[in-house]
């Protein structure tokens, strides 16, 4: 073809591609509006999906868990370069389609390509959303169980259970016994027996009871309620009781379960709750004082009161009664009518042990147990029908002032709550309870300390918890009635129905009015009032308010003096705009409330707001006003692997004292960056004094600060650069600095208690400035696992001016611990002020010090220990033998190929009072000759090749300890006979 025919041929094609490519420009210009449109709406529809997936989360698992949680953090990504999309969108919305076409054509191509992704992201979600699957309920959840075993009465009643339980003729057991007599200790045995976790599929605790002093079981719907939360079973769309049973029943049926009923006051309908007719041999166990409370079918069993012995017993084990007591009879006497006044009732003697153990606090006294006896005779007597009740009102009675309000406090929680003790401390100093004391949270802990001492309140399953027993608590709700007249009000759901039905809805309102503490916890009210007139409320309770959507807006508009508000797991979507209007408000918790997806921007006028916790609710972001919140000293949040972005404002409370985040995540890496990230933030904030992260399955602790003493955990040395920057304690106080490795590893440096200022460097990876700068400030420095050091650099010896004690730990490439060198100044000695060092699992450790030794080096070396150092050969060389005037203990192991320990020709260590040698098949020699005046013990094991001592009858003359096995030391070579003699006193043969 000739060449013009190639131009021609060409030419028309070129022109039509440039053509093509300019319309596909425009056309994009064009269509960005609509582009934007759609991939809004895509964006929109990506955004439920994961909502759905998150919340269907809660009550379902994933077959496909780490594919969903990946899926998640791609969600995550994409919403970042979403809020980038959008504001350039912003800026191009109203430029021209024809002058800024290429930019324009830019953006809509990518909004284009965005859609197809986030198109994908929405399918794959929903197929995600196919592999959910309802959760399995456990088989048994342990509940805290007081030891019976000692206590025949009430180990023969839990055994008569166990023997009754196979019987197919029964479908249920009573257990009936008075107040406090131990029958719900008897079915909490019961729940965490090994035989009962055999023979039944699913095992169910249900406390009937509503408070003590309503004689009715709780309402159907808060017995179902409990049931299906604890079986899993999903009741969003059952709108009524009968479809809740349903669905309860659908799930037992078939199943093998028991079922554990505490405290029931009046029949029960279980056909009505949801609860199958004995199904493959299920049971029923209830706990009652009732008598004319029964099942059909049912055995029942008696709860007796204990035999003096038993009493005798349990008050001693309660009280820790030394055993010098028994040598002691008046004490012994007195103790003995202690248990005799208590009448076998477990409660009481609870109570009597409490009394005596919080007035004996030192050394057992006539005196003090003559006070306590007292104590217990102003009981009331135990002729009168409800010897409790009146004994625990006298009990409350008898709280001084500072104890009496914060106790009474505690009773506004639901009965049978697991309190958290932080909370409750911060609601007591909200409410001023602690004003007398110079550090309030101190005071509080003493208070919580002294109820606790009195049995008025008792430790929960772990030490972050505190519960009230029923009857204490109807004690204090009588108590409180009395004290503070109609300024409270405390009501379970069924009282609160009756309210609703027989009093108007004005008078509704004005049972709000003058109410200083008001608690609805735990109730089914359909409506709160409009706005009632609380001008003196300071606490209001609302917890798991099941069926409100929607506070009203003018809630709050009269509670100008709230202190503390507390919505857990309240269903609310959003927050009235009048609490706004809470100036005063210092606690909020809206933990739980799951469906409440965002925090209004208002928030920011809650000026005096202290604590606020939002752990476990929908919202996935802290506007920006809380910046506002200046005084806000402690806050609790989750972060989820998609919202872990949406909380940098945390970072700018530059007032935060304490934080607690939450991490729901699977994924072990992401885990690891958000630690990193989180910690590199957090050193931001100065007075940060605590600060955990808390997984399913473990406790961060970042930062601690416990009695003047800060501790700080960072994963890398880099994270150490802001803290010494910001933490001007690290310069003032007593500190533990933790890198790589978490606080709970502990120190592992002997003697720990004796230093104020601790470095632990885990992992590390050749020298740091940052290390070397806390290092020079220290006491005491770990280092362990560090892979890549020969030996200990210029300036890290250099930095270690102040260490006392130091323990070098499997750092695989160390040959020798101190390399000196002429090139230092040779007027500067080398760790002058170490008084320990230990060495282990050291597989390449060949000496400790090798080359020159300045004058003063090691001067106050007082222990040293050797330990799994297989390449060492020798100890000590005469040159740094001679510096150690100041050893007095001597520890060598597992050092395989040691054969000498020290090659002197003078003698050393003069002050040296103690010498471990053991498994050490070279050695053949401790030293030539040493005259050791001050040794005292001799421990020598598995040296079989050690021949002989290097003692003459002029030297070791204050031995009085030799350790060692028989057969080594009648094999042993002696010049002078008399030297064994005058030792063989002092042996103890293995």
């Amino acid at each position: 073809m000739m060449a013009e025919e190639v131009v021609a041929a060409v030419l028309p094609k070129v022109g039509e591609t440039v053509w093509d490519s300019i319309h596909r420009i425009t056309e994009a210009s064009i269509c960005m509006n609509d582009n934007y449109s759609r991939f809004e709406a895509k964006m929109k529809t990506l955004c439920a999906v994961r909502d759905d997936l998150k919340d269907r989360t809660s009550k379902y698992k994933s077959t496909k868990n780490r594919t969903m949680e990946d899926w998640f953090h791609r969600v995550m990504a994409v919403e970042k370069v979403v809020e980038g999309l959008e504001s350039r969108f912003t800026e191009k919305q109203e430029t021209s389609t024809w002058i800024h076409v290429l930019p324009r054509s830019k953006l809509s191509k990518q909004l284009a390509s965005m859609c197809l992704e986030i198109g994908e992201l929405v399918n794959e979600g929903n197929q995600l959303g196919d592999t959910l699957v309802h959760k399995v309920a456990e088989r048994v959840v342990k509940v805290t169980a007081p030891d019976i075993s000692y206590l025949p009465t009430l180990q023969g009643v839990l055994d008569r259970i166990l023997q009754d339980l196979p019987n197919e003729d029964l479908k249920a057991i009573r257990v009936i016994g008075m107040l406090g007599a131990g029958k719900t200790t008897i079915l909490q045995n019961l729940n965490n027996h090994e035989k009962v976790a055999s023979m039944y599929e699913r095992v169910i605790w249900v406390t009937v009871s509503g408070e003590e002093n309503n004689k009715e079981n709780l309402s159907i719907e808060m017995l179902q309620n409990v049931i299906a939360e604890r079986l899993i079973v999903d009741t969003e769309d059952a709108t009524d009781v009968y479809k809740v049973s349903r669905c309860i029943n659908k799930e037992l049926t078939g199943v093998k379960y028991l079922l554990l009923l505490d405290d029931v006051k009046s029949e029960l309908d279980l056909e009505t709750i949801g609860i199958p007719e004995g199904a493959k041999g299920s049971k029923i166990v209830m706990t009652t004082k009732y008598r004319h409370v029964r099942i059909p079918s049912c055995s029942s069993i008696e709860v007796k009161k204990l035999s003096q012995t038993e009493s005798w017993n349990m008050f001693h084990r309660l009280l820790f009664l030394p055993n010098d007591v028994k040598n002691r009879p008046q004490l012994e006497r007195m103790a003995h009518k202690a248990v005799s006044l208590c009448g076998g009732h477990p409660l009481m003697i609870k109570m009597a042990a409490r009394i005596f153990k919080s007035i004996e606090n030192h050394e057992p006294s006539e005196i003090s147990w003559s006070d306590g006896l007292q104590t217990l005779r102003r009981w009331p007597q135990k002729g009168n029908n409800e010897p409790m009740k009146d004994l625990l009102k006298f009990c409350c009675d008898h709280l001084d002032h500072e104890h009496k309000p914060c106790f009474l406090y505690s009773a506004l929680y639901p009965e049978d709550t697991e309190i958290s003790t932080e909370a409750l401390l911060e609601c007591w100093e909200a409410e001023n309870f602690l004003k007398s004391t110079e550090d309030a949270k101190i005071g509080g802990r003493n208070i919580l300390r002294h109820l606790q001492n009195v049995i008025l309140l008792e430790k929960g399953a772990s030490g972050q918890y505190v519960t009230m027993h029923k009857l204490i608590r109807a004690a204090a709700l009588n108590l409180l009635s009395e004290d503070r007249k109609d300024k409270c009000l405390v009501k379970t759901s069924e009282l609160l129905e009756k309210l609703e039905g027989d009093i108007p809805k004005r008078q509704c309102v004005d049972l709000w009015t003058d109410k200083e503490w008001i608690s609805l916890a735990n109730n089914s009210l359909d409506n709160l009032p409009d706005a009632p007139r609380s001008t003196k409320l300071s606490t209001l309770f609302v917890q798991k308010y099941s069926k409100q959507k929607k506070i009203p807006d003018s809630f709050f508009q009269h509670m100008p003096g709230l202190l503390v508000l507390d919505l857990y797991m309240t269903e609310i979507m959003t927050l009235p705009s009048s609490i706004c209007r809470l100036s005063n408000l210092k606690v909020l918790y809206l933990n739980g409330c799951n469906i409440l997806k965002e925090l209004p921007g208002f928030i920011g006028k809650l000026k005096s707001l202290e604590v606020l916790d939002i752990r476990g609710s929908g919202v996935g972001k802290l506007p920006p006003q809380v910046l506002a919140l200046t005084r806000m000293r402690r806050l609790l949040v989750s972060f989820t692997i998609s919202t872990q972005d949406n909380y940098d404002a945390i970072f700018k409370l530059s007032g935060l004292e304490e934080l607690i985040i939450d991490v729901d995540s699977e994924m072990e890496d992401w885990c690891n960056t958000l630690i990193e990230d989180v910690v590199e933030k957090v050193s931001t904030l100065p007075k940060l004094n605590s600060f955990q992260i808390r997984f399913s399955d473990r406790v961060i602790d970042v930062i601690q600060v416990v009695d003047d003493t800060v501790k700080i955990y960072v994963p890398k040395e880099r994270h150490l650069i802001s803290f010494l920057a910001r933490r001007k304690d690290l310069e003032t106080l007593s500190f533990q600095v933790y890198i790589g490795c978490f606080m709970s590893c502990g120190p592992e440096i002997p003697e720990f208690y004796r230093y104020d200022r601790y470095l632990k460097y885990y992992s590390g990876r050749g020298e740091n400035d940052v290390v070397n700068n806390v290092l020079s400030k220290a006491h005491a420095f770990e280092l362990i696992n560090h892979n890549d050091i020969e030996h200990l650099s210029r300036n890290v010896i250099e930095s270690m001016d102040y260490v006392q004690g130091c323990l070098i730990q499997s750092c695989d490439k160390m040959t020798t611990i101190v390399k000196g060198s002429l090139t230092l100044n040779n007027n500067k000695s080398l760790l002058p002020n170490l008084e320990r060092l230990d060495a282990k699992n050291m597989p390449k450790l060949e000496r400790i010090w090798e080359g020159h030794v300045q004058l003063g080096s090691l001067s106050k070396l007082k222990t040293l220990v050797l330990c799994n150092c297989p390449m060492l050969t020798m100890v000590f060389c005469n040159a740094i033998a001679s510096q150690l005037q100041e050893l007095q203990y001597l520890e060598v192991q597992d050092c395989c190929r040691v054969e000498v320990i020290v090659t002197c020709s003078q003698d050393v260590f003069p002050k040296l009072r103690s010498l471990i040698l053991c498994n050490m098949p070279s050695l053949r020699q401790i030293s030539t000759r040493l005259d050791w005046t001050s040794l005292e013990s001799l421990k020598i094991q598995d040296c079989p090749t050690l021949k002989e001592l290097p003692f003459d009858r002029n030297s070791a003359m204050g031995l009085r300890s030799i350790d060692a096995d028989e057969d080594w030391w009648e094999a042993l070579e002696w010049s002078d006979s008399n030297v064994k003699d005058r030792l063989v006193p002092s042996c103890f043969f293995r």
